[in-house]
């Protein structure tokens, strides 16, 4: 079985993979995503872990799914996981599952959250929908906070600006599904809002449609 660092190189490897296969820059992807090119960077370097919303992100412009971008999974007419043969990945989130299958149109994860870890701030176009399987978690959407209970799900327009934060004592574990429909090329993804400060990246406008 392979450990963590392995697995963080594999996924470093795919991200690459597929960036090149696109035939895409660093430039350009930031461009697409709102991410950085640096940032990027690192990620393909396994310097850095993604995020899960960075996965959904990227999911989104490569046009494949979320467990395309973390495993190899070749599947026939259906999808089955076995308990025991989920790989869990560690991301800055906290610890995520890939449940879904290679089909690009949903992405279904399993991400468990620890005390006091808030998630970055994402934005993907598609829907959400997140439900929370034990503990609890504070749920932001475009600035307003909901207290999500064991039990409770909400879902929501995900290119609105939305983040999760453990505020408990104990592991929040939740269930995230997404649509990844990809989109155009030439539709990039406006930017997340940022804090000020040395690592707000400035970003040239998108070319208008013709």
């Amino acid at each position: 079985m392979e450990n963590g660092s392995d697995i963080d190189l594999l996924v470093a490897r795919r991200l690459r993979e597929l960036r090149v296969r696109s035939g895409m820059t660093l430039n350009a992807l930031a461009e697409q995503t709102g991410l950085s090119a640096p940032h990027l960077s690192r990620l393909e370097k396994g310097e850095r872990q993604p995020s899960v919303g960075t996965l959904l992100q990227l999911a989104r412009v490569y046009g494949v799914s979320v467990s395309e971008l973390v495993e190899e999974r070749r599947g026939g007419d259906y999808h089955l996981l076995r308990a025991a043969d989920a790989t869990a990945h560690q991301g800055p989130d906290g610890r995520y599952t890939v449940l879904s299958g290679p089909q690009a149109g949903v992405s279904v994860m399993r991400v468990e959250l620890p005390p006091g870890r808030q998630s970055e701030e994402a934005r993907h176009a598609g829907e959400e929908w997140l439900h929370v399987l034990s503990g609890s978690a504070r749920f932001v959407l475009d600035g307003e906070p909901i207290l999500l209970e064991e039990g409770d799900a909400v879902h929501f327009d995900s290119g609105r600006p939305h983040s999760l934060a453990n505020d408990g004592g104990g592991t929040a574990t939740v269930l995230i599904v997404s649509t990844a429909a990809p989109a155009p090329a030439h539709h990039p993804m406006p930017p997340a809002r940022r804090a000020a400060g040395p690592a707000a990246t400035a970003r040239r406008p998108a070319a208008p449609d013709r």
